[in-house]
């Protein structure tokens, strides 16, 4: 994702937690995050997000 395009998604994904506080939101923004090149860190924040919304 290019710089603008990513921080304009984070802003809108943000947006959209706070307003319905669902935690896939979070999830998308770990997936689409740099995590300082560790891509494994950011897919497994995101499964665990998704672990808590099931439970």
């Amino acid at each position: 994702m290019e710089k603008a395009y990513k921080e304009k998604f984070m802003s809108e994904i943000w947006k959209k937690y706070n307003a319905s506080k669902d935690v896939e939101f979070l999830a998308k923004a770990c997936e689409q995050a740099p995590f300082f090149g560790q891509k494994e860190m950011a897919l497994e924040i995101a499964r665990i997000l998704r672990l808590v919304k099931e439970s």
